[in-house]
């Protein structure tokens, strides 16, 4: 990033090459959409681009850049909750609150069992996680899938790492509650 501040632009195509997955997987996390995933990976990088000059080259850069993915994650889905849209792409529901499309299994290729408890499991954690308060699932995400220090996660959210603390120990609490073998 020092590099792109004086002016290198092969310095920034490094920064892309190096961190747009990442920030796609990230932002998935939140929007559980690809396409939207991309779309606010790309504003990540344009307002990385547009601001260099305001990156403090003392400050460590993932935290610096988590801080704006999930600052443009939290405005996307502010934006999403006021402004509710729905995809021409979606079957309609036949009287069922899964929000899902309607899908026909293929009789002639059934899955094992251990592959479909495993796909259980994981959508029950995947929907524990959605439902924890966004700060929780913020500092979850950042700790848990990109690997952060609480340093860094507190550097990227702007609080204390006291305060990270507490959010992880409450969205584990709230996750063992929620995944608790009885639940699944």
């Amino acid at each position: 990033m020092r590099r792109f501040q004086t002016g290198d632009e092969e310095a920034f195509r490094v920064l892309f090459d190096r961190y747009a997955n990442h920030l796609v997987n990230f932002i998935y996390r939140f929007l559980r959409s690809q396409e939207e995933s991309e779309d606010v990976a790309q504003e990540a990088l344009l307002r990385i681009y547009r601001s260099k000059d305001h990156y403090d080259p003392v400050r460590s850069f993932r935290p610096w850049l988590f801080s704006i993915v999930s600052r443009l994650c939290s405005n996307y889905l502010r934006d999403r909750r006021r402004h509710p849209q729905i995809s021409l792409d979606q079957s309609v529901s036949h009287g069922s609150d899964d929000p899902r499309p309607l899908q026909i299994a293929d009789s002639a290729l059934p899955l094992p069992q251990d592959a479909l408890e495993k796909h259980d499991i994981a959508m029950a954690a995947m929907r524990a996680l959605n439902d924890l308060p966004e700060n929780q699932r913020t500092a979850v995400i950042l700790r848990r899938f990109e690997a952060l220090s609480y340093e860094e996660i507190a550097q990227a959210m702007g609080i204390s790492m006291a305060a990270v603390k507490s959010l992880l120990f409450r969205a584990r609490q709230t996750l063992k509650e929620t995944l608790a073998p009885t639940q699944l």
